[in-house]
Protein backbone atom coordinates (compact mmCIF):
# COMPACT_ATOMS: atom_id res chain seq x y z
CA UNK A 1 0.00 0.00 0.00
CA UNK A 2 1.15 3.39 -1.22
CA UNK A 3 1.45 6.67 1.39
CA UNK A 4 -0.22 9.55 -0.24
CA UNK A 5 1.47 12.83 0.98
CA UNK A 6 0.03 16.54 -0.52
CA UNK A 7 2.31 19.12 -1.21
CA UNK A 8 1.78 22.46 0.33
CA UNK A 9 0.82 24.16 -2.65
CA UNK A 10 -2.43 21.33 -3.54
CA UNK A 11 -3.21 21.69 0.39
CA UNK A 12 -4.05 25.34 -0.51
CA UNK A 13 -5.30 25.10 -4.13
CA UNK A 14 -8.28 22.59 -2.48
CA UNK A 15 -8.79 25.47 0.62
CA UNK A 16 -9.39 28.09 -2.34
CA UNK A 17 -11.39 25.73 -4.28
CA UNK A 18 -13.58 25.39 -0.82
CA UNK A 19 -13.30 28.98 -0.27
CA UNK A 20 -14.32 29.97 -3.74
CA UNK A 21 -17.81 27.75 -3.67
CA UNK A 22 -18.31 28.12 0.35
CA UNK A 23 -19.47 32.06 -1.07
CA UNK A 24 -22.53 30.77 -2.82
CA UNK A 25 -23.13 27.13 -0.88
CA UNK A 26 -21.72 25.96 2.04
CA UNK A 27 -22.92 22.51 1.57
CA UNK A 28 -21.43 22.28 -2.15
CA UNK A 29 -18.02 23.62 -0.91
CA UNK A 30 -17.81 20.99 1.87
CA UNK A 31 -19.17 17.72 -0.82
CA UNK A 32 -16.51 19.13 -3.45
CA UNK A 33 -13.62 19.28 -1.11
CA UNK A 34 -14.57 15.82 0.69
CA UNK A 35 -14.79 14.02 -2.56
CA UNK A 36 -11.54 15.61 -3.77
CA UNK A 37 -10.03 13.95 -0.67
CA UNK A 38 -12.09 10.83 -0.71
CA UNK A 39 -10.55 10.23 -4.45
CA UNK A 40 -7.06 10.57 -3.53
CA UNK A 41 -7.82 7.79 -0.84
CA UNK A 42 -7.99 5.60 -3.99
CA UNK A 43 -4.69 6.34 -4.51
CA UNK A 44 -3.44 3.90 -1.73
CA UNK A 45 -4.45 0.77 -3.19
CA UNK A 46 -4.36 1.61 -6.94
CA UNK A 47 -1.72 4.65 -7.54
CA UNK A 48 -2.28 4.14 -11.26
CA UNK A 49 -5.90 4.46 -11.45
CA UNK A 50 -5.69 7.98 -13.07
CA UNK A 51 -5.33 8.58 -16.68
CA UNK A 52 -2.08 9.74 -17.71
CA UNK A 53 -2.05 13.50 -17.93
CA UNK A 54 -1.81 14.45 -22.14
CA UNK A 55 -0.10 17.85 -21.53
CA UNK A 56 3.16 15.45 -20.57
CA UNK A 57 2.64 12.00 -21.22
CA UNK A 58 5.28 10.46 -18.71
CA UNK A 59 3.65 7.66 -17.34
CA UNK A 60 4.42 8.98 -14.18
CA UNK A 61 2.11 12.10 -13.99
CA UNK A 62 -1.51 11.28 -13.54
CA UNK A 63 -4.66 12.79 -12.86
CA UNK A 64 -7.96 12.04 -11.42
CA UNK A 65 -11.27 14.25 -11.74
CA UNK A 66 -14.05 15.34 -9.50
CA UNK A 67 -16.49 17.09 -11.82
CA UNK A 68 -14.37 19.62 -13.41
CA UNK A 69 -11.24 19.96 -11.14
CA UNK A 70 -8.48 17.71 -11.98
CA UNK A 71 -6.04 16.12 -9.50
CA UNK A 72 -2.40 15.81 -10.50
CA UNK A 73 -0.24 13.74 -8.96
CA UNK A 74 3.09 12.31 -9.27
CA UNK A 75 4.00 8.95 -8.69
CA UNK A 76 7.10 8.72 -6.57
CA UNK A 77 7.88 5.61 -6.28
CA UNK A 78 6.38 2.14 -5.90
CA UNK A 79 5.51 3.70 -1.76
CA UNK A 80 4.60 7.18 -2.30
CA UNK A 81 2.36 9.34 -4.19
CA UNK A 82 2.40 13.05 -4.30
CA UNK A 83 -0.78 15.00 -4.86
CA UNK A 84 1.04 18.21 -6.50
CA UNK A 85 -1.88 20.11 -7.69
CA UNK A 86 -5.86 20.82 -7.90
CA UNK A 87 -6.80 22.94 -10.26
CA UNK A 88 -10.36 23.76 -12.37
CA UNK A 89 -10.04 21.45 -15.68
CA UNK A 90 -11.24 24.42 -17.97
CA UNK A 91 -7.72 26.29 -16.94
CA UNK A 92 -5.12 25.70 -19.88
CA UNK A 93 -2.22 23.98 -18.26
CA UNK A 94 1.29 25.18 -17.08
CA UNK A 95 4.17 22.38 -16.06
CA UNK A 96 4.51 24.80 -12.82
CA UNK A 97 1.27 22.99 -11.45
CA UNK A 98 4.11 19.62 -11.49
CA UNK A 99 6.34 21.16 -9.13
Amino acid sequence: MAEVIWTIKAVAQVEQIGSYIERDSPFQARRVVQLIIKETRKLKEHPRIGKMIPEVEEDRYRELRVFSYRILYKILDEEKIAIVGVVHGQRLFDSQWLQ
